[in-house]
């Protein structure tokens, strides 16, 4: 069929090829947990190669996932859709647990872990719940009478390099570790050397004498040069020698100019929160999500007596379990169980405690790091998961706790509405890497899984033909499969009103290639759901002159700038609009510019 003039006219400024929309490939699945699940099959399949290695008794090894069993640690599944995925949970329970006269013997779902900086993400969840939206954009000097003081004594004398300008410092950076503030739990020699030369009266030069490392003396009696309250060794300090020992300390960065991470900001953020709302730290963590959800073994306090028996703890991890955090709790000090953070998975991707538009917003990077699969919110560390075969990319917004003796990560999925957690604890040097590599094994196991559950469901549900009532109109629609490029529904048959338009759907949907992926789906993923079309990148090669074809590759990169571009009567011929019924079947397909609802078959 020959193209009108008029229809070649509009195409001219469309490229020959571009890449993949960020987002879903397919709707999010509803079958993580039943028998026929992928999710579930890779489950068992992980966790079965878990027991096999951590029950063998003939090895000695202690390297890569022979080192787990040396690892107290829990994990778990949850997903807004599957209610029961929530009991796709592991727990393994190392030795120094079990046999321990304290706490649990064996780790469950209920089990209380300390979950380190996974305790950031409640703060800014709190923060955003408690304070007002301009809140976010006041100076520290605004909030902390002190900071104001400090900042004009030092007017006269300021050196950019040396002072912080605690003026310039917003909660909205704090959040975003985009405030350029002392780290805050740094690693002191000071404080290494008094310790181990009047309290373990060591004689050893490298732990007891500064010299040894060329370093100039200091007055210790000085607590300006003393660490800030932070650290296993300074917990349960109060805020007037966090601020003695905190506020002189020397910039990383000017506000707003990388990324750097700052337990220090947290705590700031927690004693604003409590400033500007009259609340104390226990009162507005409880108002604003431990009540609110139900999470009845979520504590910013040491768990009491009563809870010792589910406590994930032992003589030795209670040195770091038993000491409450002062003002160190927003940054790392709550308490959780693999239970209690699934439930907070879930709320954070229904919008539980925020509305919808609020939780977009946040789940969003602030900004990048200098990997190009690592970006940075608030609180969130973004890792880009790249899927084998298509290239798809799924962002995971997570945060990782991991602290001493004990660690924890929640990683929420929105492209599938699901997400993991995992807590640890061990009194191990390794235990930092052996959680690390835990994380692994279930991203590498589950995502893969849930992208194939994904494009399953949506095969027998999606896929198929739709025919019009009372017009000779109908689509056909098929499912790329996600190990192939450009994953999605691909238009296999097309005829509107008789005529077979089959062969025009590069034109109409912008490009050969062209895939049909969500675009605006709702929390129950039910109703209208609407999908958009991306054509699939074919590359142009290098441009003239040019090695790394950065600008001249721009259209094989920019769907999304060409969303939305040819429209009849005011709709994109690249809309189509599904009835989803309540158990995920598919009623009708609506083209949007064509206007014309065609029922499934």
């Amino acid at each position: 069929m020959q193209l009108p003039n008029y229809v070649l006219a509009s195409l001219i400024c469309f490229p020959a090829a571009f890449a993949n929309l960020l987002g879903p490939s397919y709707p999010p699945p509803r079958d993580l947990s039943s028998s026929h699940s992928r999710v579930a099959a890779s489950w068992k399949n992980l966790t079965s190669q878990l027991n096999t290695v951590l029950a063998d008794s003939r090895t000695n090894q202690t390297s890569g996932i022979y080192g787990l069993k040396n690892l107290t640690f829990s994990a778990g599944l949850f997903s807004t859709l599957d209610t029961n995925a929530k009991y796709l949970q592991f727990h393994h329970t190392a030795s120094e647990v079990a046999k321990s006269p304290v706490g649990v013997k064996k780790v469950d779902g209920n089990s209380i872990y300390k979950v380190a900086s996974v305790s950031k993400l409640f703060t800014v969840l709190a923060g955003l719940i408690e304070l007002k939206p301009g809140d976010w954009d006041l100076p520290l000097t605004e909030i902390f009478p002190f900071l104001a003081d400090h900042v004009r004594k030092q007017h006269n004398d300021f050196r950019l390099v040396y002072d912080v300008q605690w003026d310039k410092v917003t909660l909205r950076s704090l959040a975003g570790q985009m405030g350029g503030i002392p780290h805050g739990a740094t690693e002191e020699f000071l404080q290494t050397f008094l310790l181990y030369k009047y309290l373990e009266g060591s004689r050893n030069p490298a732990l007891t004498d500064p010299n040894f490392y060329g370093l100039p003396p200091l007055n210790e009696s000085d607590l300006t040069l003393w660490p800030s309250c932070l650290g296993e060794q300074t917990q349960g300090c109060n805020p007037v020698s966090w601020d003695v020992a905190y506020a002189p300390r020397p910039p990383v960065y000017l506000p707003w100019t990388s990324p750097e991470y700052a337990n220090g900001g947290y705590i700031f953020l927690g004693l604003a929160i409590s400033n500007l709302t009259g609340k104390t730290m226990d009162e507005w963590y409880n108002d604003s999500i431990f009540e609110p959800l139900g999470l009845k073994s979520t504590y910013s306090s040491p768990p009491n007596n009563s809870t010792r028996p589910h406590s994930v703890t032992s003589e030795a991890l209670d040195q770091q379990f038993v000491p409450d955090g002062g003002v160190t709790i927003p940054s790392g000090g709550l308490f959780s169980t693999t239970n209690d953070l699934s439930k907070l998975g879930v709320a954070l991707l229904n919008s539980t405690l925020l509305p919808s538009e609020k939780t977009r917003e946040w789940m969003k990077p602030i900004t990048h790091t200098s990997s190009l699969r690592y970006s940075v919110g608030s609180p969130w560390e973004i890792h880009r998961f790249v899927h084998a075969g298509s290239g798809v990319v799924t962002d995971l917004y997570t945060k990782l706790g991991d602290s001493g003796f004990y660690g924890g990560i929640v990683v929420v999925i929105p492209d599938f509405n699901a997400g993991f957690t995992l807590l640890s604890a061990s009194t191990q040097a390794s235990r930092s890497s052996e959680a690390l590599l835990a994380i692994d094994l279930v991203v590498d196991a589950i995502l893969p899984a849930l992208m194939e559950q994904a494009a399953a469901e949506a095969a027998q549900k999606f896929a198929g033909t739709y025919k019009a009532e009372d017009l000779n109109s109908s689509l056909t629609l098929a499912v790329v499969p996600p190990t192939q490029p450009a994953p999605g529904l691909n238009i296999t048959s097309w005829i509107s009103n008789g005529t077979d338009i089959t062969a025009l759907v590069p034109t109409l949907l912008g490009g050969p290639g062209s895939r049909l992926v969500p675009s605006i789906v709702n929390e129950q993923a039910t109703g209208e759901i609407a999908f958009r079309a991306y054509t699939a990148t074919q590359s142009r090669g290098p441009g003239v002159g040019s090695s790394s074809s950065l600008f001249s590759s721009f259209y094989d990169l920019g769907d999304w700038t060409m969303l939305d571009q040819l429209t009849w009567g005011g709709i994109a011929t690249s809309l189509f609009v599904f009835d989803v019924e309540g158990n995920g079947a598919v009623k009708s397909v609506t083209p949007g510019a064509y206007r014309l609802k065609m029922a499934r078959k």
